[in-house]
């Protein structure tokens, strides 16, 4: 007989045993560790399916939590730090002034007090020798019944958690298209009549339908489009769709904006750190960046970032980049480039859902120059104050707007007739993470108390108590016409998207600095006022800046 026969048998025993319980929790529907077993063998395999499938638990309790904390460190925490430091101060003077002691004149003439300065400035100055003010200050510290660590402990945590290097927006320049570039709505018709024959694309049909959008689209009778395009206005000559033609409106918009900033500003091509620009649809190589590099000579060691396919909310996404590289590299200057390049972009199929961008996208460009370099704050037009990005995930949203082939083949953007709702809940989930910053206290309470009486119709806050001048991306008349009734805005307030869509068009991720401008030049703007700018972009996302004017 073998030693581990009797171990054997106890191993067989365990297994039969196991086996009945679970033949016994399975008659009665509980689970057990073979059905487990079978539930993770039949569950889905791929990332989406496990992404889709996954169901967070106490994990979404600590995000609001840390949601939480992030809102008061970033809104209240200066305020705990100046509160605290002034309670030190306080607690320092009684004890210094109980230390040290003030002097009494005997006689109350105005030699006697003359007198008696002069001897407490001796006595000051004793003192200061002797370190009597700081014995005091340690005293401080072993005070009875002083609140003195733990409010040295207080002002020290504070100090370290408000602690974050502030960026500046030192100024900011636009493209200014040459007149010859500027065309009408009825030059535009024919424009778009003219490439139909000489391409053999556009029919009747769709250029009746394109003159109909243009007329309610509330673009104006100026705005721009590149010399690719419009050269058609000759019926016998095609559009020029090729890479020289596209890098040549991108030399024009990027390098002349890039000329203006440099001007303005004083600043000096080899003086910038960081170069961000964005442009959705054309990702040339060499880049951009590359391009724009080679003609102002910036430093080898100058870091660049090209950014496509972001669509119009693609300028606060490189100013959140640029904001993120200047708070980890202290005393730099970073300029971010905003523009959109359509010369390869015109649609040349049937399809209405693709027709659209023909009608609304128009040439336009920014150039930023933010900075934390302490030089250069006192020069700084704006600072920034937050900035919410959000991307919306569902399906829905994802094809709001997409570039692909329509049935015949020809490459387009496609733009859903949902667009109107889906950039509303893009900015429903935007702001509502954006106003626990911003908004005051008054307003927030009215939130909550709404939700706490459970009113079916709930209250919404009014942005208006919180920012002075509002730079909507101008996408189109019906969008702004959305957001201008759920925001409950003034038509004064929406007067600087309006203007723009009506003089420029839709210039993509540029126009929220085309507003900017606008604010600038006809509103009372003042020290102090803060201007929110909301971008809405393919993804579909949202993004808003609050920024204060400095001066």
């Amino acid at each position: 007989n073998s030693p581990r026969q009797p171990w054997r048998a106890q191993q067989s025993h365990r297994h039969k045993r196991q086996m009945a319980e679970d033949e016994g929790l399975r008659r009665r529907g509980a689970p057990n560790e073979s059905s487990e077993r079978a539930s993770r063998a039949s569950s889905p395999k791929t990332t989406a399916q496990r992404a889709v499938a996954y169901k967070p638990d106490i994990r979404v309790r600590l995000t609001v939590l840390r949601d939480w904390w992030s809102v008061f460190r970033s809104r209240y925490m200066d305020s705990v730090f100046w509160i605290t430091c002034f309670a030190l101060a306080c607690q320092f003077a009684v004890v210094t002034y109980r230390n040290v002691g003030p002097v009494q004149p005997e006689v109350e003439t105005p030699k006697a007090y003359a007198k008696a300065a002069g001897k407490a400035v001796e006595e000051a100055a004793k003192a200061a020798a002797a370190l009597r003010v700081g014995d005091a200050a340690l005293a401080c510290l072993n005070y009875p019944g002083g609140w003195m660590w733990p409010l040295a402990v207080a002002a020290l945590v504070t100090y370290l958690l408000r602690r974050k290097s502030t960026v500046y927006l030192l100024d900011f320049s636009l493209f200014e298209p040459p007149e010859e570039w500027k065309k009408s709505q009825a030059e535009l018709v024919q424009l778009m009549n003219n490439i139909g024959r000489s391409m053999k694309s556009y029919e009747e049909p769709d250029l009746e339908f394109m003159a109909k959008v243009l007329g309610n689209s509330g673009t104006g009778d100026a705005t721009a489009w590149p010399p690719g395009i419009l050269q058609c206005e000759d019926p016998t000559k095609q559009q020029d769709q090729t890479m020289v033609a596209a890098r040549h409106e991108a030399e024009t918009v990027i390098c002349s904006t890039l000329q203006r900033l440099f001007e303005s500003t004083g600043l000096k091509p080899k003086q910038v750190d960081f170069l961000i620009i964005n442009c959705s649809l054309f990702s040339p190589t060499p880049s951009l960046c590359a391009m724009a590099s080679n003609r102002f000579g910036l430093r080898s060691n100058c870091r660049t970032f090209n950014l496509s396919g972001q669509g119009c909310s693609a300028s606060l996404l490189s100013v959140d980049l640029a904001a993120e590289l200047l708070q980890n590299n202290p005393c730099s200057l970073a300029v971010v480039v905003s523009t959109e390049l359509i010369t390869q972009s015109l649609y040349h199929g049937h399809e209405k859902a693709f027709l659209l961008q023909n009608t609304l996208f128009r040439c336009g460009g920014a150039a930023v120059a933010l900075t934390n370099k302490a030089s250069l704050i006192g020069r700084a037009k704006y600072r920034l104050r937050h900035l919410v990005r959000t991307q919306i995930t569902d399906d829905e949203s994802y094809s709001a707007v997409f570039q692909c082939e329509d049935g015949s083949g020809a490459t387009g953007v496609r733009l859903s007739k949902k667009i109107v709702e889906v950039a509303g809940n893009a900015m429903k989930v935007n702001l509502t993470q954006l106003g626990p910053l911003v908004l005051p206290l008054s307003e927030q309470l009215r939130v909550v108390w709404s939700l706490l009486r459970r009113s079916p119709k709930r209250y919404l806050p009014s942005f208006k108590a919180a920012i002075d001048h509002f730079c909507i991306h101008a996408g189109g008349r019906a969008v702004l016409d959305g957001i201008e009734k759920n925001l409950k805005l003034d038509p004064d307030d929406m007067l600087p998207s309006r203007t723009v869509l009506r003089e420029r068009g839709n210039t993509s991720s540029s126009s929220i600095w085309y507003e900017l401008r606008y604010i600038e030049e006809h509103a009372n703007i003042r020290r102090g006022h803060k201007v929110m700018q909301l971008g809405f972009g393919s993804g579909f996302k949202c993004n808003s800046a609050v920024w204060s004017r400095c001066r």
